[in-house]
């Protein structure tokens, strides 16, 4: 079994990162759905964030346990065509996310509602940036993953039937 290059070891790295971001927005969604009237935009962002947090995870599954020549099963391949797919469609979503921040931006003008409010500023205009960027990185990333595992199992095969006795 070879060993994790930087690239991967710094990509896990992204995933945690991603993992921790998304989950605050979706705990932030939830509580938005306990305490405001947007019950359905709630709703919208909670499985949006679950989507993107199971494709995540499931990524670094993957990387964990069947990096780099270990074959998908077709459970693991199934479930990693249908996340990535919904999660390229979820980047409209958050990009939306990222559109909509852009209010924020007049009252970060403000010294004493930085100094009030920095926590709430920051979690809601940088993390859907930090979210938003990370996640194509994340995407880009999990297609290399997938190539490099399905390349390093059709080695091993045809270096298995290569040997001479």
């Amino acid at each position: 079994m070879k060993e994790f290059t930087t690239f991967w070891k710094f990509f896990r790295v992204i995933c945690i990162v991603q993992l921790i971001l998304v989950a605050f927005n979706g705990i932030f969604s939830i509580s938005n759905l306990l305490f405001t009237r947007h019950i359905l935009v709630s709703l919208v962002n909670i499985a949006a964030y679950t989507l993107v947090f199971l494709f995540v995870y499931h990524g670094l599954s993957i990387l964990n346990y069947n990096y780099p020549d270990v074959p998908l099963s077709q459970k693991q391949k199934r479930s990693f065509n249908i996340l990535y797919l919904i999660n390229f469609i979820l980047i409209s979503f958050l990009f939306a996310q990222v559109v909509n921040s852009r209010w924020i931006a007049g009252y970060a003008l403000s010294a004493d509602f930085i100094k009030k409010y920095w926590f709430w500023l920051t979690s809601q205009l940088v993390f859907p940036w930090f979210i938003f960027i990370i996640h194509l990185v994340v995407l880009a990333g999990m297609f290399g993953l997938r190539r490099t595992i399905y390349r390093n199992t059709i080695g091993t095969w045809y270096e298995q039937f290569d040997k001479k006795p």
